[in-house]
Order: structure tokens, then C-alpha cells, then sequence
């Protein structure tokens, strides 16, 4: 298919024409065409300027176009006036890091565009900024990957072809769901615990380290080359809340890296029921034969197709490499259906929501707390065990086992 920008003029070109052109165009987005729209704004009252249009994507700013007149001097000197309209791309990224930079598309009544320094079409232009699909680029898709071109949609906010196919390696069996998982903390979080009565789930966009979610993606597709990129689309899932913990008791190496050292605690849970806990998958970069499709998506990248697996999506939340294999991780995530609350972590934002124990229930989480192990690196001399055992027993019950850890050094 030739790609191509049609504007049906009858006499006068119009901001109506050209409206309609943007349409015709914009008819053939194949992923969440119902989230754009685009509106015939008023101009500013010039006789330069002949109308503006505004294209939205869930209702943000796109595009802005000013469709205006422009003087010029023919080869006789004489003035005439041409028609020619700009469409300012607003990149949300671009701006954030620079304020007030926007790409223009500078279009002559014929069509004609000066982008980025380059005269070229419209089609051109609006397939960098605003990409529909491309029969060639389908063809070769299909001829790296082998898979046919149905299973091909142009994602035209993400600007890459998003790929509905199974890919074996990623379709793995989850082991038995342990009975009890456990959670490593600091001292403080657990004395904040103690003092409020709750438990701390975060947003999975509010992470220490973002490769936890983001990692398969960028793994394979290199989905998420700048900070941006990595965010984009992702804030939707602030609401989305997670938590880690692990199958491994008492282990000197999750001291030394989630309980401060040894001088914090591990929670000991077990599930009651509404909650699902998801085991994390470690990938060997090296061995893994995931490295087939990531070779195959980087030789469409060096030709400017840039591709994305649709079972990613499945699974992104439970994937890390390989080299915390040692944590034997399991993962709670749970959609929370209400508003989230903000914090400052030192230098760092986060979303978080705190849920109230039951005694020692969980209940919006189904997670409920039994026993409680004391960290092996105490301060020598203190009241710290007997203290925090009452203050635990005072706050969850005594049925809750607490415990100091039987390690002398880690």
C-alpha cells in the first residue's frame, strides 16, 4: 500500500479540507483509534490566519495546526499570497527535558513540507510523528519474524508494530505456591508498621529500580531507550501495587541486601485467599533463547521498524535477569481500585497505599502476618528483643511467633 495525504478540494483549500484529509488518515490507526480525535479550532482573528486544528490522543494535546496564508513575490515582483499550515507536534517527553520545543511540520499548499530541515511530503512527515501502517514495512516484518501480516498492528501512540504471537519461552510453569513467603525490612519500617497498624504496598511505577518492570521489554525490543519512553503509558498503572517476598528464611545474603544489614526484621506470611502470588523467572542473557528474537527485532531496528511482542505484556511484571536468581522471588501485585497516596523517599517520588491489619490479617491483601524474626545485628546491651516482642504481641497478637535470628554473622 502507497502511503499517501488526500485533501478533496472544491475551489478554495479550507481548514475544512484539510481537516478531513487529517481524517482520512488518522481512519486507518489500527490500536485505540477511539482515544484520538481531532477539532476545528477557532483562529486569531488575522487575515494571515485561516482556521487551526487540534488532534488529541485521551484528550492530550497531539498536534496543533495553524493552517495560515503566507506573502510572497512572484518573478515579477508582484505580491501574492499562498496557502500553507504548520503542524506542531507536542511531544510530552521532548518538552519535559525542553521546555517549548516542539517539531514542526511546515506544509505548503501543495503539500509540500519542510520537516526537520528536509523538504519532503506529507505522508512522510506524518508517518514519523503520527505512523499508520506500512504494507512494506508488514512484508518484511513477516519475513524476519514468520508470522503473518494479520497478526501485525501499527501501535501508532507507541510508534512500532505490535506483534500477536506466542512465544514459547514465555510460557512457563509457575512451581507450587509456597505455603509462607517472607519480607525483609529495616528496622524503621518495621517500627512504622508497630506504630500504624499497616502494611505498605508501592505502585509498580514507583520502583527503586524500574528494570524490574520494564526489563523484558527492553530485553528484547528496546522498548524504552530514554526515561520517557520508559514511563510513557505506564503512569495509567500508578494504582497498579506490588510487593516482593521470598521463599529463603533466615538467609545471610537477603539480610545483608533487604534487611539493613541484619539490623531489621523478616516478616513471615501466608496467603488467605483473593491474591494470587506470581514467581519471578530469571533470565540468562547469555544462554537464554529469547537472544533469537531480540537479534531478529535489532535487524528491523537498523532499518527503521520498530517492533514490540504482545506477550511481553502478559508477563513483564515477573521476568528479572538472572543474577537475583538468589532471591527466589514471588511477587504480589494487586489492582487497587482507589486513590493511591504520594511520598518523598529521600531524592525519589513514590505511590504507595497503606492497608490496615486485622489483628495480624491482611484482609484487602489476603496476606496474613505469623511470625516474625529479629535481625542477627543487634547493638549489644540493648532492650531491643524483649521490646520488640511486646510491641508486636501488642499490635498483632500473640499467636504471632516472634523469633531472633539464628545466624552470629552474615
Amino acid at each position: 500500500m502507497m502511503l499517501s495525504f488526500e485533501v478533496q478540494l472544491e475551489g478554495q483549500f479550507t481548514i475544512e479540507a484539510l481537516a478531513e484529509g487529517f481524517r482520512k488518515w488518522m481512519s486507518a490507526i489500527e490500536i485505540d483509534a477511539e482515544k484520538y480525535d481531532l477539532k476545528i479550532l477557532s483562529g486569531y482573528k488575522s487575515p494571515e490566519d485561516l482556521g487551526r486544528l487540534e488532534v488529541t490522543y485521551n484528550q492530550q494535546r497531539l498536534f496543533l495546526v495553524s493552517f495560515y496564508s503566507k506573502y510572497f513575490r512572484t518573478e515579477t515582483g508582484k505580491r501574492g499570497v499562498r496557502g500553507m499550515f504548520t503542524v506542531r507536534v507536542m511531544d510530552e517527553g521532548a518538552d519535559l527535558m525542553n521546555p517549548g520545543e516542539h517539531i514542526c511540520l511546515n506544509i505548503d499548499d501543495h503539500l509540500g513540507v519542510n520537516y526537520s530541515g528536509k523538504q519532503t511530503n506529507i505522508a512522510a512527515a506524518l508517518q514519523d510523528v503520527l505512523p499508520i501502517r506500512d504494507e512494506k514495512q508488514v512484508e518484511r516484518i513477516v519475513e524476519v519474524l514468520c508470522v503473518k501480516a494479520e497478526q501485525i498492528k501499527m501501535d501508532t501512540y507507541q510508534k512500532r508494530y505490535v506483534i500477536d504471537m506466542p512465544i514459547p519461552e514465555l510460557d512457563w510453569q509457575e512451581d507450587k505456591a509456597p505455603e509462607y513467603v517472607y519480607k525483609y525490612v529495616s528496622l524503621s519500617v518495621f517500627h512504622k508498621m508497630l506504630q500504624n497498624g499497616t502494611f505498605r504496598m508501592h505502585s509498580i511505577v514507583s520502583q527503586s529500580d524500574t528494570q524490574e518492570t520494564f526489563y523484558l521489554g527492553d530485553f528484547i525490543c528496546s522498548d524504552y531507550e530514554n526515561e520517557f519512553k520508559r514511563f510513557n503509558g505506564m503512569l495509567k498503572e500508578q494504582t497498579v501495587l506490588i510487593s516482593s517476598f521470598t521463599t529463603e528464611y533466615d538467609k545471610a545474603e537477603m539480610w545483608r541486601d533487604y534487611g539493613d544489614k541484619g539490623h531489621g526484621v523478616c516478616l513471615g506470611f501466608c496467603m488467605t485467599g483473593g491474591q494470587r502470588l506470581h514467581q519471578i523467572q530469571y533470565v540468562n542473557e547469555a544462554k537464554t533463547s529469547l537472544r533469537s528474537y531480540k537479534e531478529r527485532v535489532e535487524r528491523l531496528k537498523e532499518e527503521g521498524i520498530h517492533v514490540h511482542f504482545s506477550a511481553i505484556d502478559d508477563c513483564h511484571r515477573f521476568v528479572k535477569n538472572d543474577k537475583y536468581w538468589k532471591e527466589k522471588e514471588w511477587r504480589l501485585v494487586v489492582d487497587y481500585d482507589g486513590e493511591v497516596d504520594s511520598a518523598l523517599y529521600d531524592k525519589r517520588c513514590v505511590w504507595y497505599k497503606d492497608f490496615e491489619f486485622d489483628g495480624c490479617d491482611l484482609k484487602g491483601v489476603g496476606l496474613q502476618l505469623g511470625s516474625i524474626l529479629i535481625g542477627p545485628v543487634q547493638p549489644e546491651g540493648t532492650s531491643n528483643f524483649p521490646l520488640l516482642v511486646q510491641m508486636a504481641h501488642k499490635r498483632f497478637g500473640k499467636g504471632v511467633v516472634v523469633n531472633r535470628s539464628e545466624l552470629r554473622e552474615i
